[in-house]
């Protein structure tokens, strides 16, 4: 199992970026690797809330298991889903912005040492597009790494 987090301050308020992140359907918008995400169930966005993303080379469907306001989000992916991932964020108020942690825990299949290799790469890839989140919600817009532009 690999498992790895990354941190970073985003000058925005607290409410606002917890907003925007448990709004999974936002996730293409600043994760380049996503492409889709949908809202599988009715209602507002909370416990138990389910989605299902398509990526480059798969799809999953995954359910928020932690989720309060302003605090915590968290999501693990379903058993029939591959590879399996559990995303954690933590959000809190620092000083007039918004410090969030990006915690994960993916088993992907593969030996030990190859996710060990891999690992890295992966956690530098999340950190990239942990910046683009923060650009996003901080000018109002972005780049992706795949030449997507986005605009909020």
């Amino acid at each position: 199992m690999l498992e790895f987090e990354n941190t970073i301050h985003i000058n925005r308020p607290v409410e606002e970026v917890f907003e925007f992140l448990a709004d999974f359907e936002n996730l293409p918008k600043w994760n380049y690797y996503v492409l889709q995400v949908t809202k599988q169930t009715p209602g507002p966005v909370g416990l138990g809330t389910t989605y299902h993303q398509v990526r480059k080379i798969d799809e999953q469907t995954f359910t928020i298991q932690e989720y309060e306001p302003e605090n915590r989000l968290a999501v693990k992916t379903t058993p029939e889903s591959s590879p399996q991932l559990e995303m954690r964020f933590t959000v809190k108020r620092d000083g007039s912005g918004t410090s969030v942690v990006d915690s994960w825990s993916l088993e992907t299949g593969q030996p030990a040492i190859l996710e060990k290799l891999a690992g890295g790469k992966i956690k530098s890839e999340v950190a990239e597009n942990l910046e683009k989140l923060k650009t996003l919600l901080e000018e109002g817009e972005v780049t992706l790494q795949d030449g997507r532009g986005i605009t909020i």
